[in-house]
């Protein structure tokens, strides 16, 4: 059928349906035309539910956020960060070879490969050909070689140096290279998310002038933000602009723009808070947290690897050489009583010497038996029948609290309590380093329990060593050793759980609570965190995934990769 005929039988039903409409009184051409309307919009509707069924919401490009730290970042360098202001901004600006999802578990960040050896002595890392620096130099294997030699450099002074002590690196090509140990170290992978600096930027500076040098705040790294601004007041920085890194290696970051306000205590963040000149802030006090009119929406935790704990010194009170004593000590504090009080529940009580473990293994919280362990320990069988304990602590006030709630607790089943208060510099000189005290109650970072040699194998009883109750057990040194060293996971879950029946047995100490990291986000921003944050900088491990806004598409229709290239050209 030729075009000619389509045009006569469209002509032929325009004539029909035209005869049909001048033959309808007005009263039908309105019902008509109502009928028609109806039909389009039923249809329409229709087409909406439909649409809406199978559409999904993603995240998409645009928006900011304004954040209030307490103090000032002195060094923007992941080679020598050490405070917590320093660790945030090198969170942000810097990228490893890998890094912590948010599990904790190690993945791959820079790195497009790490194969490691059958004996876990060598690990062959390929380089992402796309890791750029902020200022569109390339990231090579040079430059990786270069940041670990400033590590191991004993006259730059980096915190991270044990961590790298005895690995060498050889270079294949610009991105591909092999490191090597002298001996395995299970959680290496973990150890290879240290920020990677431009060898080209720094290589000039001599070690004296290395932590002199304005890189040290003007820092370039590769990581999902970069510094645009540094505003200053008498030569401190004030206000740190960041803007997204487009070429990011784990994708461009949704949200815009970072503006980080700097505050020279908490009660002026939280002024700055309160009264909108920024809408986040972390570090603040669980007692501050409830005065802020907030919604609890607003109120992000995760748990830190913070382990408060009661440190017994018997060679400084024969009392605490009795087990009974010990364990009545531990079944006397109510833990819950101090999560809730002292912690306003923002944090957990523990009962094993690794904070993420849930499992209960440990006396619980038990007066009446407390007090008949104590009436029966050789101790009180004595002659004096009064025992004394002087608990030690720091000058803070969540330290302070908690000492006055143990002070209660432990003078309900008889045992008369004296509280000493240090400043944290002379606790560590003047109490821990000479282990001068009966009672200790202290914190201590545990990220996994190979951590946990550092406080009680025997062979750390000496300063530095941190086994400050000098707790002495070939068995625990054993099982100890495994959990830092064993390649084999099955042996390290044995292992572990023996170190848990041992503490809970000989209770060499009494373990309390894991604080959380709070987190206030007074904005629109969908914050995602880390299930265990590992420190105060943890809150920024997937932040190159939290985003403002959304847009509906179809699923099939939707590829990441083109929007992101899209936007980059835009921006």
């Amino acid at each position: 059928m030729d075009i000619s005929n389509y045009k006569k039988i469209i002509n032929s039903w325009a004539s029909n349906a035209l005869r049909i409409y001048r033959t309808l009184t007005p009263e039908k051409v309105m019902i008509f035309a109502l009928l028609c309307s109806l039909s389009i919009m039923l249809i329409f509707s229709a087409l909406v539910v439909f649409n809406s069924k199978f559409l999904i919401h993603v995240p998409t490009y645009g928006g900011s956020i304004r954040e209030g730290i307490i103090g000032t970042p002195r060094f923007i360098n992941p080679v020598l960060a050490t405070s917590d202001q320093d660790e945030n901004l090198v969170a942000l600006v810097y990228a490893g070879l890998t890094k912590k999802d948010a599990s904790g578990q190690a993945i791959l960040d820079m790195a497009e490969s790490i194969n490691e050896s059958e004996d876990h002595l060598h690990y062959d890392v390929v380089l992402k050909n796309t890791a750029r620096f902020h200022d569109g130099s390339h990231v090579t294997t040079d430059d990786i070689i270069y940041t670990i030699s400033l590590i191991q450099n004993p006259n730059i002074k980096s915190p991270h140096r044990v961590e790298w002590e005895g690995v060498s690196v050889e270079k294949k090509n610009d991105l591909e290279f092999t490191l090597s140990l002298k001996k395995p170290f299970p959680l290496f992978m973990n150890v290879l998310s240290i920020g990677i600096l431009p060898k080209s930027t720094w290589k000039n500076l001599t070690d004296e002038q290395f932590s002199l040098s304005d890189y040290n705040i003007h820092a370039i790294g590769s990581g999902p933000y970069a510094i645009s601004d540094i505003k200053t007041n008498s030569g401190i920085p004030a206000t740190i602009t960041l803007v997204s890194n487009p070429s990011y290696t784990l994708g461009r970051p949704y949200i815009d723009k970072i503006t980080i306000e700097t505050y020279q205590n908490e009660k002026m963040a939280i002024s700055a808070f309160t009264n909108g000149n920024v809408n986040r802030i972390s570090g603040i006090l669980p007692e501050k947290i409830a005065r802020l009119d907030i919604a609890s929406s607003s109120i992000h935790t995760t748990l830190l690897p913070r382990s408060f704990r009661v440190f017994f010194n018997p060679n400084k009170s024969t009392a605490l050489s009795n087990k009974q004593v010990r364990m009545a000590l531990a079944l006397a504090i109510d833990k819950e009583a101090i999560v809730r009080d002292v912690l306003l529940n923002y944090g957990k009580v523990i009962n094993n010497p690794y904070p993420f473990d849930d499992e209960e293994s440990y006396p619980t919280y038990d007066v009446e038996k407390a007090r008949t362990l104590l009436k029966k320990s050789k101790v009180m069988k004595k002659a004096s029948s009064t025992l004394e304990i002087t608990l030690t602590t720091a000058n803070t006030e969540e330290m302070k609290h908690t000492a006055n709630m143990i002070k209660e607790n432990w003078e309900a089943i008889g045992v008369k309590t004296t509280i000493a208060i240090y400043e944290v510099a002379d606790l560590n000189q003047a109490v821990i380093k000479e282990r001068d005290f009966q009672a200790l109650l202290f914190g201590s970072i545990i990220q996994n329990p190979g951590d946990l040699y550092a406080f009680w194998h025997s062979s750390q009883r000496s300063y530095p060593g941190l086994n400050i109750s000098n707790y002495v057990s070939k068995n625990l040194d054993v099982n100890l050793e495994t959990l830092r060293s064993s390649e084999d996971e099955l042996a390290r879950i044995r292992a572990y759980e023996a170190v848990k029946k041992e503490f809970a047995d000989e209770v060499p100490g009494i373990f309390l609570f894991a604080p959380s990291l709070i987190y206030i986000a007074n904005d629109k921003v969908n914050t995602i965190l880390p299930i265990y944050s590992f420190d105060s900088s943890s809150r920024f491990a997937l932040i190159h995934s939290w985003y403002r806004y959304t847009e509906s598409v179809w699923p099939k229709t939707y590829y990441k990769k083109i929007l992101e290239k899209f936007e980059n050209i835009i921006h």
